[in-house]
Protein backbone atom coordinates (compact mmCIF):
# COMPACT_ATOMS: atom_id res chain seq x y z
CA UNK A 1 0.00 0.00 0.00
CA UNK A 2 1.26 3.56 -0.89
CA UNK A 3 1.08 5.21 2.95
CA UNK A 4 0.96 2.01 5.15
CA UNK A 5 1.24 -1.37 3.23
CA UNK A 6 3.22 -2.98 6.52
CA UNK A 7 1.81 -0.36 8.14
CA UNK A 8 2.72 -2.11 11.51
CA UNK A 9 2.01 -4.95 13.64
CA UNK A 10 -0.93 -3.32 15.74
CA UNK A 11 -1.69 -1.35 12.69
CA UNK A 12 -3.64 -3.05 9.68
CA UNK A 13 -5.46 -2.25 7.35
CA UNK A 14 -8.95 -1.05 8.52
CA UNK A 15 -6.62 0.94 11.17
CA UNK A 16 -5.25 0.67 14.55
CA UNK A 17 -5.75 -2.70 16.14
CA UNK A 18 -4.60 -2.75 19.16
CA UNK A 19 -2.39 -5.58 21.31
CA UNK A 20 -5.19 -7.04 22.74
CA UNK A 21 -7.23 -7.24 19.21
CA UNK A 22 -4.51 -8.98 18.04
CA UNK A 23 -4.31 -11.50 20.50
CA UNK A 24 -7.88 -12.24 20.24
CA UNK A 25 -7.48 -11.91 16.18
CA UNK A 26 -4.52 -14.87 16.71
CA UNK A 27 -6.53 -16.86 18.78
CA UNK A 28 -9.32 -17.04 16.55
CA UNK A 29 -8.00 -17.26 13.54
CA UNK A 30 -7.05 -21.02 12.00
CA UNK A 31 -2.58 -21.44 11.49
CA UNK A 32 -3.44 -22.48 7.90
CA UNK A 33 -6.40 -20.26 6.82
CA UNK A 34 -5.51 -17.33 4.47
CA UNK A 35 -6.40 -13.48 5.75
CA UNK A 36 -9.34 -11.77 3.98
CA UNK A 37 -7.21 -10.59 1.28
CA UNK A 38 -6.00 -13.37 0.08
CA UNK A 39 -9.31 -15.31 0.42
CA UNK A 40 -10.94 -12.57 -1.82
CA UNK A 41 -8.89 -12.16 -4.05
CA UNK A 42 -6.19 -14.81 -4.49
CA UNK A 43 -7.56 -16.60 -7.02
CA UNK A 44 -8.48 -13.61 -9.61
CA UNK A 45 -4.90 -11.78 -8.20
CA UNK A 46 -3.45 -10.10 -11.71
CA UNK A 47 -0.77 -7.55 -13.23
CA UNK A 48 -2.95 -4.86 -13.98
CA UNK A 49 -0.61 -3.87 -16.86
CA UNK A 50 1.82 -1.93 -15.33
CA UNK A 51 5.85 -1.88 -14.68
CA UNK A 52 7.73 -4.18 -12.64
CA UNK A 53 11.29 -3.77 -11.65
CA UNK A 54 13.43 -6.20 -13.62
CA UNK A 55 16.61 -7.12 -14.66
CA UNK A 56 19.25 -5.38 -12.39
CA UNK A 57 17.60 -3.94 -9.60
CA UNK A 58 20.19 -1.50 -7.43
CA UNK A 59 19.74 -0.86 -4.15
CA UNK A 60 20.74 2.47 -2.42
CA UNK A 61 20.68 2.85 1.36
CA UNK A 62 20.26 6.26 3.35
CA UNK A 63 20.91 5.75 6.85
CA UNK A 64 18.92 8.97 8.12
CA UNK A 65 20.18 10.50 11.33
CA UNK A 66 22.19 9.62 14.29
CA UNK A 67 24.01 6.11 13.42
CA UNK A 68 27.33 7.08 15.28
CA UNK A 69 27.06 4.93 18.56
CA UNK A 70 28.47 1.23 18.46
CA UNK A 71 25.06 0.00 18.03
CA UNK A 72 24.35 2.03 15.07
CA UNK A 73 27.38 1.51 13.28
CA UNK A 74 26.46 -2.86 13.86
CA UNK A 75 22.87 -1.96 12.84
CA UNK A 76 23.92 -0.70 9.67
CA UNK A 77 26.34 -3.83 8.78
CA UNK A 78 23.47 -5.84 9.73
CA UNK A 79 20.81 -4.20 7.20
CA UNK A 80 23.56 -4.25 4.35
CA UNK A 81 24.64 -7.57 5.12
CA UNK A 82 20.50 -8.33 4.41
CA UNK A 83 20.32 -6.71 1.58
CA UNK A 84 23.89 -7.75 -0.02
CA UNK A 85 22.34 -11.16 -0.12
CA UNK A 86 18.68 -11.70 0.03
CA UNK A 87 18.51 -12.10 -3.69
CA UNK A 88 20.30 -15.47 -3.47
CA UNK A 89 17.72 -16.87 -1.41
CA UNK A 90 14.64 -19.62 -1.87
CA UNK A 91 12.48 -16.84 -0.19
CA UNK A 92 13.25 -14.53 -2.73
CA UNK A 93 12.79 -17.01 -5.21
CA UNK A 94 9.25 -16.80 -4.78
CA UNK A 95 8.71 -13.42 -6.33
CA UNK A 96 9.81 -14.98 -9.56
CA UNK A 97 5.82 -16.29 -9.58
CA UNK A 98 5.49 -12.20 -10.52
CA UNK A 99 5.87 -11.41 -13.93
CA UNK A 100 5.03 -8.45 -16.53
CA UNK A 101 3.39 -8.11 -19.34
CA UNK A 102 6.03 -10.43 -21.06
CA UNK A 103 6.33 -13.28 -18.47
CA UNK A 104 9.33 -11.61 -17.14
CA UNK A 105 9.98 -11.80 -13.40
CA UNK A 106 10.88 -9.50 -11.22
CA UNK A 107 14.85 -8.89 -11.00
CA UNK A 108 17.12 -9.55 -8.66
CA UNK A 109 18.08 -7.18 -5.48
CA UNK A 110 22.30 -6.14 -5.79
CA UNK A 111 23.23 -3.72 -3.10
CA UNK A 112 25.08 -0.80 -5.14
CA UNK A 113 25.71 1.89 -2.22
CA UNK A 114 25.18 3.24 1.51
CA UNK A 115 25.59 6.19 2.71
CA UNK A 116 25.04 7.94 6.24
CA UNK A 117 23.07 11.71 6.14
CA UNK A 118 22.89 12.84 9.64
CA UNK A 119 20.01 15.76 9.46
CA UNK A 120 20.38 17.42 5.24
CA UNK A 121 16.39 17.66 5.86
CA UNK A 122 16.05 18.30 9.26
CA UNK A 123 15.29 16.38 12.03
CA UNK A 124 11.49 17.04 12.06
CA UNK A 125 9.98 15.19 9.11
CA UNK A 126 6.52 16.36 8.06
CA UNK A 127 5.66 14.49 4.81
CA UNK A 128 6.37 12.37 1.44
CA UNK A 129 8.16 15.50 0.14
CA UNK A 130 10.56 15.61 2.63
CA UNK A 131 11.61 11.66 2.30
CA UNK A 132 11.99 12.53 -1.45
CA UNK A 133 14.46 15.38 -0.80
CA UNK A 134 16.42 13.07 1.29
CA UNK A 135 16.99 11.42 -1.67
CA UNK A 136 17.83 13.52 -4.16
CA UNK A 137 20.20 15.69 -1.92
CA UNK A 138 21.73 11.95 -1.23
CA UNK A 139 21.93 11.35 -4.92
CA UNK A 140 23.80 15.04 -5.48
CA UNK A 141 26.02 14.26 -3.11
CA UNK A 142 28.04 11.60 -5.39
CA UNK A 143 28.02 9.16 -2.44
CA UNK A 144 25.36 6.82 -4.45
CA UNK A 145 26.58 7.17 -8.19
CA UNK A 146 28.96 8.25 -9.99
CA UNK A 147 27.29 10.66 -12.23
CA UNK A 148 24.99 11.73 -9.88
CA UNK A 149 22.14 10.66 -11.41
CA UNK A 150 18.81 8.84 -10.23
CA UNK A 151 18.44 5.53 -11.12
CA UNK A 152 14.86 4.93 -12.61
CA UNK A 153 15.15 1.06 -12.32
CA UNK A 154 16.64 0.78 -8.66
CA UNK A 155 15.39 1.59 -5.10
CA UNK A 156 16.31 3.89 -2.47
CA UNK A 157 15.37 2.69 0.89
CA UNK A 158 15.84 5.59 4.25
CA UNK A 159 15.99 4.19 7.25
CA UNK A 160 15.93 6.68 10.02
CA UNK A 161 17.94 6.50 13.12
CA UNK A 162 16.79 6.89 16.60
CA UNK A 163 17.36 10.82 16.68
CA UNK A 164 14.50 11.44 13.72
CA UNK A 165 11.24 12.04 14.29
CA UNK A 166 8.48 11.49 11.60
CA UNK A 167 4.62 13.15 11.49
CA UNK A 168 3.49 9.86 10.31
CA UNK A 169 5.38 7.04 12.02
CA UNK A 170 4.24 5.39 14.57
CA UNK A 171 0.80 6.15 14.06
CA UNK A 172 0.15 6.43 10.73
CA UNK A 173 2.90 3.80 9.42
CA UNK A 174 6.04 1.67 10.22
CA UNK A 175 7.20 1.87 6.62
CA UNK A 176 5.84 2.50 3.20
CA UNK A 177 6.92 2.75 -0.29
CA UNK A 178 6.32 5.12 -2.65
CA UNK A 179 7.62 6.81 -6.08
CA UNK A 180 8.09 9.91 -7.54
CA UNK A 181 8.24 10.56 -11.68
CA UNK A 182 12.02 9.61 -11.69
CA UNK A 183 12.46 6.96 -8.97
CA UNK A 184 10.99 4.85 -6.30
CA UNK A 185 11.86 4.13 -2.80
CA UNK A 186 11.42 2.42 0.68
CA UNK A 187 10.74 4.47 3.92
CA UNK A 188 11.21 3.07 7.06
CA UNK A 189 11.54 4.88 10.60
CA UNK A 190 12.63 3.80 14.10
CA UNK A 191 11.06 1.02 15.59
CA UNK A 192 12.56 1.36 18.90
CA UNK A 193 10.81 4.55 19.19
CA UNK A 194 7.53 2.75 19.45
CA UNK A 195 8.35 -1.18 20.06
CA UNK A 196 4.69 -1.98 21.10
CA UNK A 197 3.19 -0.88 17.24
CA UNK A 198 6.74 -1.37 15.21
CA UNK A 199 8.34 -4.68 16.46
CA UNK A 200 6.71 -8.19 16.02
CA UNK A 201 5.60 -9.26 19.62
CA UNK A 202 7.97 -12.14 18.90
CA UNK A 203 11.40 -10.13 18.61
CA UNK A 204 10.70 -7.18 21.01
CA UNK A 205 12.99 -8.63 23.82
CA UNK A 206 15.39 -11.02 21.98
CA UNK A 207 15.76 -10.61 18.60
CA UNK A 208 18.32 -12.89 16.17
CA UNK A 209 21.28 -10.04 15.80
CA UNK A 210 20.93 -8.90 19.15
CA UNK A 211 18.68 -5.56 18.48
CA UNK A 212 14.71 -5.56 18.30
CA UNK A 213 14.88 -2.56 16.30
CA UNK A 214 17.09 -3.47 13.34
CA UNK A 215 15.39 -6.36 13.01
CA UNK A 216 12.40 -5.08 13.09
CA UNK A 217 13.75 -2.92 10.31
CA UNK A 218 14.34 -5.88 8.35
CA UNK A 219 11.15 -7.51 8.47
CA UNK A 220 9.38 -4.31 7.84
CA UNK A 221 11.69 -4.18 4.43
CA UNK A 222 10.90 -7.82 3.76
CA UNK A 223 7.15 -6.49 2.84
CA UNK A 224 7.88 -3.59 1.63
CA UNK A 225 10.75 -5.00 -0.51
CA UNK A 226 7.68 -7.47 -2.06
CA UNK A 227 5.52 -4.90 -2.82
CA UNK A 228 8.47 -2.17 -4.55
CA UNK A 229 9.78 -4.77 -6.75
CA UNK A 230 6.50 -6.34 -8.51
CA UNK A 231 4.14 -2.75 -7.90
CA UNK A 232 6.74 -0.05 -8.23
CA UNK A 233 4.03 2.97 -9.66
CA UNK A 234 0.99 1.34 -8.20
CA UNK A 235 -0.61 0.08 -11.44
CA UNK A 236 1.28 -3.54 -11.60
CA UNK A 237 0.21 -6.47 -9.35
CA UNK A 238 -2.16 -4.56 -6.77
CA UNK A 239 -5.94 -4.29 -6.62
CA UNK A 240 -8.08 -0.81 -5.25
CA UNK A 241 -10.15 -1.11 -2.76
CA UNK A 242 -11.59 1.79 -2.06
CA UNK A 243 -8.79 4.31 -1.18
CA UNK A 244 -6.64 1.61 -0.08
CA UNK A 245 -4.10 -0.26 -2.44
CA UNK A 246 -3.84 -3.84 -1.55
CA UNK A 247 -0.38 -5.31 -2.78
CA UNK A 248 1.78 -8.93 -2.96
CA UNK A 249 2.48 -8.00 0.79
CA UNK A 250 -0.93 -7.47 2.16
CA UNK A 251 -1.78 -10.99 1.13
CA UNK A 252 -0.05 -12.31 4.21
CA UNK A 253 0.02 -9.73 6.52
CA UNK A 254 -2.40 -7.63 8.61
CA UNK A 255 -5.53 -7.98 10.83
CA UNK A 256 -6.77 -11.30 11.02
CA UNK A 257 -3.58 -13.12 9.70
CA UNK A 258 -2.37 -15.51 12.35
CA UNK A 259 1.45 -15.89 12.75
CA UNK A 260 1.54 -18.77 11.12
CA UNK A 261 0.78 -17.43 8.17
CA UNK A 262 2.41 -13.95 8.62
CA UNK A 263 5.75 -15.69 9.47
CA UNK A 264 5.99 -19.46 8.40
CA UNK A 265 7.56 -21.89 10.78
CA UNK A 266 9.98 -19.57 13.41
CA UNK A 267 12.70 -21.51 15.04
CA UNK A 268 14.36 -20.26 18.25
CA UNK A 269 17.83 -18.73 19.04
CA UNK A 270 20.12 -20.36 22.51
CA UNK A 271 19.01 -16.91 23.69
CA UNK A 272 14.88 -17.20 22.54
CA UNK A 273 15.46 -14.96 19.60
CA UNK A 274 12.68 -15.76 17.08
CA UNK A 275 13.82 -16.41 13.14
CA UNK A 276 12.59 -17.77 10.05
CA UNK A 277 15.37 -17.53 7.39
CA UNK A 278 19.78 -17.95 7.58
CA UNK A 279 22.04 -17.19 5.26
CA UNK A 280 25.55 -16.02 4.93
CA UNK A 281 25.82 -16.85 8.93
CA UNK A 282 22.87 -14.71 9.75
CA UNK A 283 19.37 -15.18 11.07
CA UNK A 284 16.58 -12.43 9.79
CA UNK A 285 12.37 -12.76 11.03
CA UNK A 286 10.93 -11.79 7.71
CA UNK A 287 7.28 -12.06 6.65
CA UNK A 288 5.94 -14.69 4.32
CA UNK A 289 5.64 -13.94 0.35
CA UNK A 290 2.33 -15.04 -1.00
CA UNK A 291 2.57 -18.07 -3.58
CA UNK A 292 -0.04 -17.79 -6.16
CA UNK A 293 0.70 -21.12 -7.29
CA UNK A 294 0.13 -22.82 -4.03
CA UNK A 295 -2.26 -20.49 -3.05
CA UNK A 296 -0.37 -19.66 0.97
CA UNK A 297 1.74 -17.73 1.95
CA UNK A 298 5.37 -19.52 2.07
CA UNK A 299 8.78 -18.87 3.03
CA UNK A 300 10.53 -21.06 0.53
CA UNK A 301 9.10 -23.25 -2.36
Amino acid sequence: MLLSSFSAFFLAVAGIVTAQEQQQQQSTTNGTSLNPVASQYGSTFKNTGGKLLTGFVNAYVIFYGDWSSTNGTTDQKTFLGFVDGIATTPWFSILDEYTDGNGTPVGKLNLAAALHDSGSAGLNLTDHNTHKSIILNAVKSGYLSENNQLDSNGVYVIILGPDVHDSEFCSSNCGYNSYSDQFQYVFIGYPGACPETCTPPSIQNKSPNNSPSMDSVITLFSHELQDILTDPRMDAWSIRNGNDVLEVGDFCSGTNTSPEQWFGKTQTTPDGASYNLEFHDAKYLVQTIYSKEKNTCLLSK
